[in-house]
């Protein structure tokens, strides 16, 4: 299998739709993980060292710059080891192990995973996605073993074309999350959204 495009690589003449659509996820994917690293530097206070899973990773590119931002070897106080994502799309561990071999890539459902089996537990656009997310983010509660994290537009209406639900602060209280960040995203057609942190 041929090494697919990444954010960084030059477009063709012609872009196909495929090509374009990857650009513009994996752009806006490094935002979403720029604005999640900043997030939790700011809530995770002191030198650690900490597993991370990142639940919904996409194309991996977001994680990846996650990865080396926080990377052990780097001057940062909040290091994050090992690294790993779980999407649902069948071909997510291929790509990943093509194109970010130092980060695990994992195919499948995290109601398989073990519980309190990652210190982190990161969750970036997903959740809108998702018609039963309250059950969702008590799973996400359920592998993590010390803290949560997510990531989703906030009180969206109209809802976006493949969005489920409205997130907003009834919903994050309700499971416990009393730390929540709002502000207009600098992706995302410029919309509201917010980030939402909880200790396990």
């Amino acid at each position: 299998m041929r090494r697919t495009n990444t954010v960084f690589d030059k477009l063709s003449l012609e872009p196909t739709d495929s090509e374009l659509m990857k650009l513009r996820c994996d752009s806006q994917s490094l935002q979403y993980y720029a604005d999640m690293s900043s997030f939790l530097s700011s809530r995770i206070h002191g030198m650690n060292t900490l597993s991370l899973l990142d639940v919904g990773s996409r194309t991996g590119s977001g994680l990846a710059f996650l990865r080396l931002v926080h990377h052990p070897a780097a001057f940062t106080r909040l290091k994050f080891d090992p690294v790993a994502g779980i999407d649902i799309d069948p071909m997510f561990e291929q790509i990943v192990g093509m194109e970010f071999p130092d980060i695990q890539g994992l195919t499948g459902d995290i109601f398989d995973l073990p519980d309190n089996s990652w210190d982190v537990v990161i969750c970036s656009h997903t959740i809108e996605h998702i018609p039963e997310a309250e059950h969702f983010v008590e799973q996400l509660s359920r592998i993590a073993r010390r803290y949560v994290a997510i990531a989703c537009p906030f009180a969206e209406s109209p809802l976006s074309d493949d969005h489920c639900r409205t997130i907003d602060y009834d919903f994050f209280k309700k499971l416990g999350f009393l730390d929540i960040k709002v502000f207009e995203s600098q992706h995302w057609h410029s919309g509201v959204v917010c980030l939402a942190i909880k200790a396990i």
